[in-house]
C-alpha cells in the first residue's frame, strides 16, 4: 500500500507531490517525489524520483469516466529494470489543515 499526495505544481502548470511506500513492520517507508500533468481529456503523466535527480518510475494513466474526477487507473513502470504494473490512484479528503 502506498499513500500519494498531489498538488498544484508551484513553478508551472502541473502538479507536484510524494507518494509513500509501506515497505512493512520492519523496514523505514521509503518516500519519492513526484512531478507531472494531468491534461484536459484527463491523461495523467507523472515522473517519479527517488533521489530528487533521475527517474526512478513512470506514472501513465486516464481519469475514470464516472468517477467525478476522484480515480485515476493506470500502468507504472519501474525505471531500474522495465517492469510495469497497475495502478489505481483514489482521491480522498484533503490532508489535515489543508482545503
Amino acid at each position: 500500500m502506498a499513500a500519494v499526495q498531489l498538488g498544484k505544481h508551484p513553478d508551472y502548470a502541473g502538479v507536484r507531490g510524494t507518494i509513500t511506500r509501506n515497505a512493512g513492520a520492519a523496514a523505514r517507508p521509503s518516500v519519492a517525489q513526484l512531478a507531472g500533468d494531468v491534461d484536459d481529456e484527463g491523461a495523467l503523466s507523472i515522473d517519479e524520483s527517488l533521489d530528487g535527480r533521475a527517474i526512478s518510475g513512470v506514472w501513465a494513466g486516464t481519469l475514470q469516466p464516472g468517477s467525478c474526477g476522484r480515480e485515476f487507473r493506470g500502468t507504472w513502470r519501474n525505471a531500474a529494470d522495465d517492469s510495469t504494473h497497475p495502478f489505481v490512484l483514489n482521491k480522498t479528503g484533503a490532508p489535515e489543515g489543508k482545503p
